[in-house]
């Protein structure tokens, strides 16, 4: 009945929150958080009188151009030799000598605020020519199969589609090892050693998929010639699936969860959309908590129904297994609440400066899975809210009981074999929440 009745409380909150992320969003600053290429003079395909002095580049956001990648052709393929003019949002290349009769292309590539790289291509003709299409195999090194080369990897990526499955393995294995090495600080006391011992295992095969995401998002960061935050972000998330992989004796008290919560925290704080839109304090304070929260409570779920899996199946040691079932449920309960509308009160401050309007959320590859996202904390935090109303004073129930005197060990451990039933789909939502949370990073927020 608790259960029942807390569905209603749940879906109000839920509805709260929903309503709260809109208006925070309908009222959010008209930025962006990724600088997207909003036109050139000349235009691409423009034939112009001439001649051309300088070409202007115009973007959405202050970015920061790749010369090294950035070239100005002529019709032969032969590279000329310029100059550049940073202006903001505007960037002017200024040919060393004027641009006459010809034809003529720019194939550019700049970095965003976030790490983003954008590429672009600019064909152009001056004087009396006329642009024809470009032939349809061009000779390789010619000015055409230049020009289609870079073409075809022109748009905005932060290392493509390999770097967003990378990012998202990552994200999984960071989160869940760290947020279990956070249950076992944390949520176990003392006398709970078999907790640690038991969930190392667990640990080491989250830091082997963290570290499996971080060399394939480093990769193709490195081929896709990410921005340098980027690849720190994967290089920082290696170092952390590295170290829970090789976990020191973790035990309470240990300065391994401070420095492994440091380095994950650092690694979100510097990567994604972030750092670029809103108080750069304020965005960094969200994010951190966003990610600790998320750690506590998804990572804590994973944590609780593993040990809860052994209390279990040990019926040889349940005087002493099955009590400290019970106090881990509880005392995870009380986390999770607080974590859950940490989650939700961070990520709404963060959507707010990220996303530049509400049609973003059904127009941009952010926003929709950001809906996902969303959808699926939600039934998360409602399968929560019926364990905390429902299943958690059950078990608090039992502990009385039993702290009275009476034998309850096997209403106690059926207590928690219910629970430990109900957390199994809250395990796979967890997993699905980690995975979008990864896709995020690497997602653009305009359409």
């Amino acid at each position: 009945m608790l259960a029942l009745r807390s569905l209603p409380r749940a879906a109000a909150l839920w509805a709260l929150f929903a309503s709260l992320l809109v208006a925070a969003i309908a009222a959010a600053p008209g930025a962006r958080a990724d600088a997207t290429f909003e036109g050139s003079t000349p235009t691409n395909g423009e034939t112009v009188v001439g001649p051309v002095t300088e070409i202007e580049l115009v973007f959405s956001d202050p970015i920061g151009l790749n010369t090294a990648e950035t070239r100005l052709l002529d019709a032969e393929g032969t590279e000329l030799i310029y100059e550049t003019v940073d202006d903001g949002n505007t960037w002017l290349i200024e040919p060393a000598l004027s641009l006459d009769n010809g034809v003529y292309g720019l194939i550019w590539q700049a970095e965003a605020a976030d790490g983003h790289t954008v590429r672009g291509v600019v064909r152009f003709g001056v004087g009396d020519v006329v642009l024809e299409d470009p032939e349809p195999t061009p000779q390789e090194g010619s000015f055409d199969n230049q020009l289609a080369v870079a073409e075809a990897q022109s748009g905005g990526s932060g290392g493509g589609f390999f770097a967003s499955i990378g990012a998202g393995l990552a994200n999984l294995g960071v989160i869940v090892g760290w947020g279990v090495a956070l249950f076992v600080a944390f949520v176990t006391t003392a006398r709970m050693t078999w907790v640690g011992k038991y969930l190392m295992q667990l640990m080491r095969i989250a830091g082997a998929i963290a570290m499996v995401g971080a060399v394939i998002e480093l990769a193709a960061q490195l081929l896709g010639s990410g921005g340098g935050n980027l690849m720190v972000a994967a290089i920082l998330r290696l170092a952390a699936g590295a170290a829970l992989f090789a976990v020191p004796g973790m035990v309470n008290g240990s300065p391994f969860i401070w420095v492994l919560s440091g380095v994950v925290i650092v690694s979100y704080a510097i990567d994604g959309h972030t750092v670029t839109q809103g108080p750069l304090w304020l965005m960094l304070l969200a994010d951190a908590s966003h990610v600790t929260f998320a750690a506590i409570w998804g990572g804590g779920i994973i944590a609780l129904a593993i040990a809860l899996a052994l209390v279990i199946r040990r019926r040889d040691e349940r005087d002493v297994l099955v009590p400290d079932g019970s106090e881990l449920a509880i005392r995870f309960s009380r986390f999770a609440t607080y974590a859950v509308f940490g989650v939700s009160i961070t990520g709404i401050v963060m959507a707010f400066f990220i996303l530049p309007d509400v049609g973003s959320l059904v127009s941009s590859p952010w926003g929709i899975l950001l809906l996902i996202k969303i959808a699926l904390v939600a039934t998360l935090a409602i399968r929560g809210a019926r364990v905390h109303f429902g299943a958690i004073p059950e078990i608090e129930y039992a502990q009385v009981q039993r702290e009275a005197g009476d034998d309850v060990h096997d209403l106690e451990r059926s207590h928690l074999r219910d629970l430990r039933r109900s957390l199994m789909p809250s395990m796979v939502l967890v997993l699905a929440i980690l995975i979008v949370s990864g896709l995020l990073v690497q997602a653009s927020t305009t359409g």
